[in-house]
């Protein structure tokens, strides 16, 4: 799947790290804000827009450290937004093994590199929060026999949500949000197996290692 994996990683994990580890001005105080119509799940009080991201949405708190002030992170269960109806069309059982396969993917990139993952909030340590909304089944969906079958995932719309914060403090430091339009040039194909979705999610984790590896110097 190169399309998905090139411009969905691309629209979202490196315009979201890029948003963290830049130091661009931010320029517009964020008031009413959504993405296509549905409002934003994470509080942005005291955050203002980083024009400079555009048309990415980047929210970032003036005077805030970046990725490199930190060490330890946390990394939450991820989430998946309900708020479209659509999002009853998807089977429980295979919403909560993306779950729990992206966030594991994630916090085994961390360690490999030597990072720490926490489970308690302390100095020094970064919580990190993502949410996907948009994903629906295919209507036309055929009945899937194999273990290994996924209902096929129309992934040509997405929205996904991230949300950086000091853990000590719970202060929100930053929340990047993007949007992929769907296409049949952007994403020709759904995911269909686990073996796609879940290389996907490898490499999306291995983006936010190298963000983190980045802020660091390394």
């Amino acid at each position: 799947m190169p399309n998905l994996d090139m411009i969905f990683r691309t629209t979202f994990l490196l315009g979201l790290f890029a948003g963290l580890t830049a130091c661009g001005t931010a320029s517009q105080a964020v008031r009413d804000v959504s993405v296509e119509g549905k409002p934003l799940t994470a509080d942005i009080s005291g955050l203002v827009r980083d024009e400079s991201r555009a048309p990415k949405l980047v929210y970032v708190r003036p005077g805030r450290p970046g990725l490199g002030a930190y060490d330890r992170f946390i990394i939450d269960p991820v989430r998946v937004d309900y708020s479209d109806p659509e999002m009853q069309e998807l089977r429980p059982e295979d919403i909560a093994r993306m779950q729990a396969y992206f966030r594991e993917a994630m916090i085994r990139e961390l360690r490999a590199a030597g990072y720490r993952v926490a489970t308690r909030s302390a100095a020094d340590t970064m919580r990190i929060s993502s949410t996907i909304s948009g994903l629906t089944a295919l209507s036309e969906a055929p009945n899937v026999v194999s273990p290994e079958a996924l209902v096929p995932v129309n992934v040509g719309e997405v929205t996904a949500e991230g949300v950086f914060r000091d853990s000590l403090t719970n202060r929100i430091d930053a929340v990047v949000v993007a949007h992929a339009p769907g296409s049949p040039e952007v994403f020709p194909t759904p995911w269909s197996t686990w073996v796609e979705a879940e290389r996907t999610f490898d490499r999306w984790a291995g983006e936010l290692r190298q963000a983190i590896d980045a802020a660091h110097g390394r």
